[in-house]
């Protein structure tokens, strides 16, 4: 069997453990898992958006729309993205000071492998995060530009305007 070069612990019990598993097939599985939560809320966001845009101006064109929806986009992407880079560093952060007290060259420690993979899944969430946006919002503003309003909210007797409950 061929060495391999494992990022930590879990990474060499896994491979004594199971031998037959397919690592890059397990790298893939972590990229693509890594991502979802972050994607799953800048794609649900941004339909919100599209949808509180087509509420306050029904008679917008769908290409109004998705100008105004992709300038929210932007500091969806920029603010998840940030996000990302905050989390990782916070969980490395006492990694980070250890290094910087052995004072190693930052392009050594950027080749690790334990650095690399955090920065390929940095950058594979983020070229996501790119992806996503546009195509959340233009499928959002096919589905609610061309159609019917977004029902109503129900209310209360108590909140409609002049309309007050005596007690």
């Amino acid at each position: 069997m061929a060495e391999r070069a494992l990022a930590d612990k879990s990474g060499e019990a896994l491979l004594e453990q199971a031998p037959e598993l397919n690592f890059h097939g397990l790298l893939l599985c972590a990229l693509v898992v890594a991502g979802l939560g972050i994607l799953n809320d800048v794609t649900i966001t941004q339909a919100s958006a599209v949808w509180e845009l087509r509420s306050h101006a029904p008679e917008t064109t769908r290409r109004s729309i998705y100008a105004s929806a992709m300038r929210i986009g932007r500091d969806h992407i920029a603010s998840s993205i940030y996000t990302i880079v905050f989390a990782y560093s916070g969980g490395a952060l006492a990694l980070l000071l250890l290094l910087q007290i052995y004072a190693r060259p930052w392009g050594d420690v950027l080749a690790t492998e334990s650095f690399a993979q955090e920065i390929v899944v940095t950058l594979t969430t983020a070229v996501g995060l790119v992806l996503a946006v546009p195509l959340t919002t233009a499928v959002a503003c096919l589905t609610v530009a061309g159609g019917e309003s977004p029902p109503p909210v129900p209310t209360t007797p108590a909140s409609r305007p002049g309309k007050r409950r005596r007690t």
